[in-house]
Formats: structure tokens, sequence, C-alpha cells
């Protein structure tokens, strides 16, 4: 992301030592680390929105506009007055915003932006460099590129990976099964799919195979995003509150096929290790068959509540063996429930290799869709 003459939007996670940490920084700007909850996908929704508008106002792509970096901020009006930035009022809603090469500061839902002294970038490499200078080289960020409607999401900063993601004007595709896969399956391929994604998933050392802090509701918030950015914001839900619980992701039925109905989408995490502390302890395999087949029952319930004809229980999987549980899958085939399982490796050399054996042996990798 640090080449190329392209337009920009870069946004980046402030955390709660904030305060603390912006009296400590060299030179009184903050140099901070991603944030491990759910707020990235909560920003990353906010720009997309403001970004497919900014793009309708100006007809599509439009070529020369300039890069713009936008840094979250969970203490914005400490780090405006650290930063010496200047209050944009309306930004949110201002779809004729002129932001070609500026340096943005903003809080989760884009309310309060403030644009941050520092010249006008002309290149990516130039938004790189000024987050750089002013500490935020290590944040979560998103890259607009107006010129061509995408957006690069990067939770780790400048020299992390980095997600692209298409922004389109207005939603046309409707979702059904087939359609559905395909998203989920590109979802985990950028995301989740190796230690390099953008989910980073696992905690401490890859290898030890346990995964981040409330590895389900990150996860289910981040697919909420994603799916959003398919079929509009507005299309989507995200910890959606019902008579028998809390649904993780309900997709309207606005943009699913004729007569499905609004479809429901449980997430589950399976695991062979978790911690305690500085504890890592094996989990037994009836309980990952136990957490699955709750799922599947939610999945049911929450269909019922909704009124659609789809429900998907969604299986990361993080074990230490990529393997199917029998049991779980016939209680979804007696329920109906579309089951999925992605398997979640440990760097992206271990992914080749499992892609090189199955090719090899005239297969897929689980639930891949070609």
């Amino acid at each position: 992301m640090h080449s190329g003459d392209t337009d920009d939007s870069i946004l980046a996670v402030l955390e709660d030592e904030a305060l603390t940490s912006l009296a400590q920084s060299s030179g009184g700007v903050p140099s901070l680390p991603a944030s491990n909850d759910g707020l990235e996908a909560e920003f990353f929704a906010a720009t997309h929105k403001f970004f497919r508008m900014w793009l309708a106002e100006k007809g599509g792509p439009k070529a020369g506009v300039k890069p713009c970096a936008i840094v979250l901020s969970r203490s914005i009006s400490q780090d405006i007055e650290t930063l010496g930035a200047k209050r944009l009022f309306y930004f949110e809603s201002t779809a004729d915003a002129i932001i070609g090469g500026k340096v943005l500061i903003a809080n989760n839902d884009l309310s309060i932006v403030a644009e941050v002294p520092f010249g006008k970038c002309l290149s990516e490499n130039a938004v790189a460099n000024a987050l750089d200078r002013l500490g935020l080289a290590n944040a979560v960020h998103c890259l607009m590129r107006g010129h061509r409607g995408e957006m690069v999401l990067c939770r780790d900063g400048l020299n992390g990976p980095t997600t692209l993601l298409k922004v389109e004007q207005a939603s046309v595709l409707k979702l059904g099964p087939t359609e559905i896969d395909k998203q989920l399956w590109a979802f985990h391929r950028k995301f989740t799919q190796t230690s390099s994604g953008v989910l980073r998933p696992w905690k401490g050392k890859s290898e030890n195979r346990v995964t981040i802090d409330e590895a389900e509701l990150r996860i289910s918030l981040m697919l909420g995003f994603y799916l959003g950015t398919v079929v509009g914001e507005d299309n989507i839900t995200v910890e959606d509150q019902l008579p028998h619980g809390r649904l993780d992701i309900k997709i309207s039925g606005h943009v699913m096929k004729s007569t499905l109905g609004p479809c429901a989408m449980e997430c589950k995490v399976l695991r062979s290790k978790e911690s305690a502390g500085t504890i890592i302890r094996n989990v037994p395999l009836g309980k990952m068959v136990d957490h699955a087949s709750g799922g599947i029952q939610q999945a049911v319930e929450y269909r019922q509540d909704i009124g659609g004809k789809l429900a998907y229980l969604c299986c990361f999987d993080a074990r230490l063996v990529d393997e199917d549980q029998p049991e779980v899958q016939a209680l979804a085939k007696a329920n109906d429930v579309t089951l999925r399982r992605y398997f979640m490796y440990t760097s992206p050399g271990e992914h080749r290799k499992a892609a090189a054996a199955a090719k090899k042996a005239g297969a897929l990798l689980t639930c891949e869709v070609a």
C-alpha cells in the first residue's frame, strides 16, 4: 500500500489507553496498536456507507482525486487537541465533502470528524508518510481509492496485511444459497483463513492454535460488515435481539431471492485448545460437538423468529485437525439447517500445502467455492 498515485482514505483505531499514551508518546502524538474488539467492524461499516454516498455524489469513481486519511479515535476530543485538528461539522452527512489530500481523525460513527494539518497528500506514499510522521503507522486503517471505487482494509497498520473491497453504488445482487456460499467463502479467504487474514484470528503464536478473545463476536461483526458491503448496510442486522436470543446475523428479505424471506446466520468457533490467563488447556471433542449442536438449535429458532426459509450455521474451525463432526452434520440435515465449516490455518504456508494436497486428490478444501 506504499506505492501508486491513487485516491485513498485511511482510518485507524486508538486504544482505551489513549490518554496515557498521548501524554507519553514522542512528540505528543499517538502511536497505538489496533483495537481488539468489534469496533473495527462498526467503523468500517460507517466509512463504507459514507464512501458509497460520496461516490454516488461524484457519479462514480473519478480520476485525479487525491488520497485522504481518516483516523478513528476512542478519545476524539483529546486527540483533536493533541493533533491540532480542526473540526469538520456534518461530515458524515455531507456527500460533497472535500476529502482529497487530507488527514482526518474521527469517532466510530463519523459523527465527529476533524482535519489534521499536514499538507496535501498527493499519493498513497504521501498518505503513509503522513500517518507515520503522526505516530499512526501501526493503527487499523481503511484506504479509500476514489478513482477505482475501492476500499482497502488494514487492521495492523501500514505494514500489515490488506483486504480489497469494491464499493458498489447500489445493490443489485439477490442472494440465494449459491450466492451466500460464494460470499461466505470470499469472507473466509480474506478474514479468517490464515494467520495473515484481516481478523488475525490467533492469540499469541499461531502454532498454539489458541484463538483471539471473543473470537465468535469479532467474526460475526466482521462478517456482518462484509455482507453489508455486498448488499448494503441497511439489509444486514448484527446481534439482532429476538424472542429466543441474539441472532448473530440477519439478512433482510429485500435482498434475498423471491420466496426465501430473511435469512438467519449463526457463527461458532470450534477449538481444540483455549486459554485461561497464561494457561493453555485442551478442549474435549464432545464439548465442541455440543457447542456446534447448540448453534444448530439456535439457527432453527432464529429462522422461525424472523419468518425466513434459510438458516445457516457457520463454524470457523480452529481445531488441530480439519475434520467434520458427523453428529452435527446429522442434526443439521434433520433440521434443514445449512452447515458450513471453514478451517483456519496457522500460516499461509500451511494453507498452501493443504490446497496443493486437495488439488492433487482432485478435491476442494472444506466448503471451498470453485
